[in-house]
């Protein structure tokens, strides 16, 4: 039996964890942050579940300076807009934000720890990335017992450096003057490196341990009564209460699609629902976890829509079997590969894509 401690401040972290836990004879605590917003929401009743012996809350934000610049990369790098205004407003912010993480990791080593958290009495400390103020304070303490979880499913197969190239080269050079510690498990206090699958994976893994554990296998070895389980921790913190007879449709948001244009992703929830989801009892808006689109007017516009929180792992609905998921509407999202009932699965091509342009 080990003692563990899980760092979950990513949604995929906490489902995927929580997926492992139901199953473990560990010694497991929990550390939930405001890394993601709204994510803390979940601590009660995560406690309550009685999988972990303590749950502990990190209050990210008191701590972070930086802002994620992933908006102006995209800006910069992949949509290459032509618009000289645009490219340095957004050339600036990626600077800026770089210097404040760089003071924000500085600054990591002063931390106050949760009350009763104590990181060195674990055999493992599972985490998850170098933009997390408690990942900086476990690299200035050189903890040689890190293990690195990617932070979405297949995150560390090689795409992401084909997206930014030029970001990822730029971020290498100052890994390698050691001005920032390694992104994406490169850091040299990381020996470990967790998977879905050990295949195909990013320059940055190589020297590390690979543990491939596939959430296919996680979510296979859960009895019904245990998916319901999960499923009712995330339900009643988020207070999601859904006939077992309701019609349901989901539609899972990205603002990361090459090609479209910032300002058109709220029109095309609109027209998404209207010819898609206007006959369903329930319509359910999942906004990625870096999406950065304003949707809080859609339950305005459609009294029976809810916008969920970017913080809300929408596999989740996968796992109850007393929901009805009719439709599952998705552009450019892993997720939609766990609904295996769902009735209909709809994906947005670039016809429906240059329709939208058309009507806006």
């Amino acid at each position: 039996m080990m003692k563990i401690v899980y760092i979950c401040e990513r949604p995929y972290n906490l489902y995927r964890t929580l997926l492992k836990a139901v199953n473990s004879d560990d010694e497991m605590d929990l550390v939930i942050s405001d890394n993601t917003e709204g994510m803390g929401l979940m601590c009660d009743d995560l406690r309550k579940s009685g999988l972990f012996n303590n749950v502990f809350f990190f209050n990210e934000l008191k701590h972070k300076r930086f802002s994620h610049p992933l908006r102006n990369v995209d800006t910069f790098s992949v949509k290459k807009t032509s618009d000289i205004k645009t490219n340095i407003v957004s050339l600036f912010q990626i600077i800026k934000s770089f210097f404040d993480y760089l003071k924000s990791q500085r600054k990591a080593k002063h931390i106050r720890l949760p009350e009763g958290l104590d990181f060195n009495k674990y055999n493992e400390i599972h985490m998850t990335d170098c933009t997390s103020i408690l990942n900086f304070y476990l690299y200035h303490k050189k903890f040689n017992n890190l293990v690195y979880v990617e932070h979405a499913k297949d995150a560390l197969k090689d795409t992401y450096g084909e997206k930014y190239p030029k970001i990822t080269d730029f971020l290498s050079i100052f890994v390698k003057l050691r001005v920032i510690y390694g992104i994406r498990g490169s850091c040299r206090y990381i020996k470990t490196i967790e998977v879905n699958e050990n295949k195909d994976l990013i320059k940055d893994t190589e020297g590390k341990e690979i543990r491939e554990i596939p959430l296919d296998k996680l979510v296979s070895a859960l009895s019904p009564e245990q998916e319901e389980f999960i499923y009712q921790i995330y339900a009643k913190s988020y207070n999601l209460n859904y006939p077992c007879d309701a019609i349901i449709d989901i539609y899972l948001t990205t603002s990361h699609v090459r090609g479209i244009e910032s300002n058109m992703y709220f029109h095309m929830c609109k027209e998404i629902i209207k010819d898609f989801m206007s006959d369903a009892d329930f319509i359910i808006i999942k906004p990625h976890p870096s999406d950065w689109i304003d949707y809080s007017e859609i339950p305005v516009l459609y009294k029976n829509a809810v916008v969920l929180p970017a913080c809300f792992s929408v596999e989740i609905f996968a796992l109850s079997s007393t929901l009805k998921i009719r439709k599952l509407i998705n552009i450019s999202t892993s997720a939609v590969e766990v609904f295996k009932s769902v009735e209909k699965i709809i994906n947005i091509d670039d016809k429906f894509i240059e329709k939208c342009r058309g009507t806006m």
